[in-house]
């Protein structure tokens, strides 16, 4: 997986040359099993309630038609044991802007790799803090639009997930072992809003 983000970074600067901005913003995910059972009023409704959302953070460097992201989105939430929980899904990634990154209407494809886990929220709670309680590598395609106002965008995304393999942990002898698989929906919808530093 290293070798893979290597080969992103690179690629990245290769092909943007040196970034001239650097976008920051908020974005919300929607993580779905089939897209034709979700509408757009589905879709705004699910955001609306807020139910199932997974909130986070975004930081994109962006050149000219060329930008290489990261993106993280949690949800925090109440067990059937009464205990909470946190869902983290962190990916880094890169997009090409078809019409340029500054462009007022920017749609966009991309392509990144992430990692999704499901951990106690209280440490205390937590009889195995080093590992998640469940957790899964992905790499994932997407595609999506924006409107940039100056320095303003907003922006929706469609992703589709591709599992890459399970992930281990460490006792405390040092020992391996395999952590069950994160329960990845193969979908999610992000909204987002981002300002552009120039």
């Amino acid at each position: 997986m290293k070798k893979i983000l290597v080969v992103l970074v690179l690629a990245t600067l290769a092909a943007a040359g040196a970034f001239a901005d650097l976008a920051l913003g908020l974005n919300g995910a929607l993580y779905i099993d089939n897209p034709e059972d979700y509408g757009v009023g589905d879709v705004g409704a699910a955001f609306q309630k807020g139910e199932g959302i997974y909130y986070g953070l975004m930081a994109e460097l962006m050149g000219k038609y060329m930008g290489l992201g990261l993106q993280f989105m949690g949800s925090k939430y109440e067990s059937a044991f009464f205990e909470q929980l946190l869902d983290l899904d962190t990916n880094i990634y890169l997009a090409g802007h078809i019409l340029g990154s500054r462009f007022v209407v920017d749609p966009s494809v991309e392509a990144g790799l992430g990692y999704i886990a499901k951990d106690y929220a209280d440490d205390a709670a937590d009889d195995d803090p080093n590992n998640p309680i469940t957790a899964t590598k992905y790499w994932y395609l997407g595609a999506g639009v924006g409107v940039n106002i100056w320095r303003l965008g907003i922006y929706t995304k469609f992703m589709w997930h591709f599992p890459m393999g399970g992930v281990e942990g460490t006792g405390g002898t040092g020992d391996v072992y395999p952590i069950e698989a994160f329960g990845l929906k193969p979908y999610k919808i992000i909204l987002g809003a981002k300002f552009i530093l120039g």
